[in-house]
């Protein structure tokens, strides 16, 4: 169901669907056994297993509130927990209470844009470039960007944090303006592979207003919101005065420490703010054909389009429909989407087959753990997966040499300076003794598999699935039944971040060598009284100063690039871009510095000038210089590159 990405969080949380690799406890109420009928057949036991639920994961994962709602049939049943405002001590109401929902408002804004297909204002098939006035996409491969690569997050963009989120209303931008100016890099053809797409999503959001000849927020507002009488639910940034007392705030780690209002550069991305009771109308009409009580916002065609797998990786995995992702789950069919900010955390989930339908929403850090414990729990309340054991592997996989190694997530920068954040984003692939296929996330846990058919693999205690795909003989990519929004690519040996951390760690060890260990030496050296060779008017007199100063600059900017992240990642990556690129002409000297260095290396060598063991050591210290540049250029940060 909903899992988290098995991946480490970047330094800033996407507005995207978060997922959970860990199958989380029982708690109370969980073990019951489970009745053929939906949810809502047992009122008061529906709500005592909920608190059961919630009171439990909220303290457990330090969260200061969270709302929930339960559609079955044509019964809601709605619930808060916890505050929404800790030091006033509000207690969060489902009915009244406003909640962040982050990427879930991107299912609103795919109900808007399935609007204006039925008016016939634009196509599922349509080249979404040749119908956008606004914004001009580059025409980087030959197969244009259709409305239905946005709906699956297949147009083959690149991540961007840049624009996504922004530092208060003072610099929110026009949507149009946004998507012109921080525009991601096209890195694959179109329909290839799903790379979950915040700016795509905000794209669609564009071509809904344009076409309507208004504004996204609007459009939403008349033709969802409206219908729907979702009265406590907005678009807009900051929410309206006559519902900002009652918009729930924002907790940190510990459930306690407030923060600011999450500012969305790009609203048709997840900037809505809603209240449970809302989102469970909007549910409903999505199980009812359209329609909740007189309010009708689709027909029941479009329901069902919308609700077909149109995009999967592997046939045997969850796959995308329009808008909504597969969840599928213990053998039942599962629709739905996620949402994230830095703070609040959410999910909004279908069950179309079984008319039922769930929202939950958390307002702190914690959130992300708590949600996937609540899902796990509900399944096994309500839809339990029937008792099966995990197959034993009689030996290692079947191509288990060609599957080991790393790879990396294809949601990530590929072009700018923004590229380092999809560092931690990697899974590592090995096989213990027992021939189960070990994962292993940079920083987390590991998960163990068994394969089931070639290139399949099945979670040992838990709900995952996993599969590799060939091409050419040769593996390379992994993919993951939990997020059929992301392909994980694999990595050459030079990318991986063991490789990469050890030429740094390396790198550094060396140059402290030169910018520590020279002029300790030029110390002793005068004080024992005694001097160094001198190289006469030969460049190779500057030979040590110039090295020294390559080292020195290389290790401030590590130590600067550190700092920065430690102290504020937000406003370093999100906020003015001076400071960014100011940093990054540090290295651009350095490279210079480099150049330098492996050229008075050179000269050493053919003069045979100082002692071997003085040459060996300025090579190795030039050769770091080189490994280092390399390392800044994979990563483009050897100059600024937005």
């Amino acid at each position: 169901m909903t899992r988290r990405d098995p991946t480490r969080r970047s330094v800033l949380a996407g507005i995207g669907a978060a997922s959970a690799a860990a199958v989380a406890p029982a708690v109370a109420g969980s073990s019951q056994p489970a009745t053929q009928e939906g949810p809502l057949a047992d009122r008061q036991e529906l709500e005592a297993f909920l608190d059961g639920v919630m009171d439990s994961h909220l303290e457990d994962h330090d969260v200061a509130g969270a709302t929930v709602a339960v559609v079955d049939g044509d019964e809601t049943f709605a619930k808060g927990y916890g505050y929404a405002d800790v030091d006033a001590e509000t207690p969060v109401d489902a009915d009244e209470t406003l909640f962040r929902i982050g990427s879930v408002s991107k299912l609103f804004t795919w109900t808007a844009a399935m609007q204006a297909v039925e008016r016939g204002d634009v196509a599922i098939d349509e080249d979404v470039d040749a119908a956008l006035e606004a914004v001009d996409l580059p025409e980087t491969y030959d197969e244009p960007i259709r409305l239905d690569h946005l709906a699956t997050h297949t147009p083959g963009f690149e991540e961007r944090l840049r624009g996504t989120f922004v530092q208060g209303e003072a610099v929110l931008e026009p949507l149009e303006t946004v998507l012109r100016t921080e525009m991601p890099a096209r890195v694959r053809p179109p329909g290839e592979f799903a790379a979950y797409s915040n700016y795509g999503s905000a794209l669609a959001g564009q071509l809904v207003a344009e076409t309507a000849d208004s504004s996204f927020e609007a459009v939403v507002e008349e033709g969802i919101l409206e219908p729907l009488s979702m009265e406590r639910s907005t678009f807009a940034q900051p929410v309206p005065d006559d519902l900002a007392g009652s918009l729930s705030k924002g907790y940190g780690a510990d459930g306690t420490s407030e923060g600011e209002f999450e500012y969305v550069g790009i609203p048709p991305a997840g900037a809505m703010s809603a209240t449970a009771t809302d989102v469970a109308r909007f549910a409903r009409s999505f199980l009812r054909d359209g329609a909740v009580d007189d309010g009708r916002i689709l027909e029941a065609e479009t329901v069902a389009e919308m609700h077909r797998r149109r995009f999967g990786h592997d046939e045997r995995l969850n796959g995308i429909a329009f808008g909504f992702y597969e969840m599928s789950r213990n053998g039942v069919r599962v629709v739905g989407h996620g949402g994230d900010t830095e703070l609040f955390h959410s999910l909004l989930f279908l069950l179309p087959e079984r008319d039922v339908g769930v929202f939950v929403s958390y307002n702190s850090v914690g959130g992300i753990a708590a949600r996937e414990a609540f899902v796990d729990a509900f399944f096994e309340r309500y839809f339990p997966e029937p008792e099966a054991e995990t197959p034993t592997p009689d030996g290692p996989p079947e191509r288990a040499d060609a599957i080991t190694g790393t790879y990396r997530s294809n949601r990530v920068p590929y072009t700018t300076s923004e590229k380092f954040v999809g560092f931690p984003s990697t899974i590592s692939v090995s096989v213990d003794d027992e021939g189960r296929l070990v994962t292993e996330p940079l920083g987390g846990e590991p998960t163990r598999w068994v394969e089931v058919e070639p290139l399949l693999f099945e979670e040992v205690g838990g709900p995952d699935r996993l599969a590799f795909r060939e091409e050419d003989g040769e593996i390379t990519h992994l993919f993951l039944d939990s997020t059929p929004v992301t392909a994980f690519e694999r990595l050459s040996r030079r990318e991986r971040p063991l490789v990469q951390l050890a030429v740094l760690g390396i790198s550094a060890l060396v140059f402290l060598t030169a910018a520590v260990g020279w002029p300790l030496a030029a110390g002793w050296r005068r004080y024992r009284g005694t001097t160094a060779t001198v190289d006469g008017d030969s460049p190779l007199r500057y030979a040590r100063w110039v090295a020294g100063a390559t080292s020195v600059t290389f290790l401030a900017f590590v130590g600067a690039f550190a700092g920065l992240l430690a102290s504020d990642p937000t406003g370093f990556l999100l906020g003015d871009p001076l400071a960014f690129r100011l940093l990054l002409a540090v290295p651009l000297l350095g490279a210079i510095g480099a150049t330098l260095t492996v050229g008075l290396t050179a000269w050493a060598w053919y003069e045979r000038r100082w002692g071997p063991l003085a040459r060996l050591h300025y090579t190795i210290v030039a050769l770091a210089s080189v490994a280092f540049c390399w390392m800044l250029a994979y990563w483009n940060l050897l100059w600024y590159q937005m």
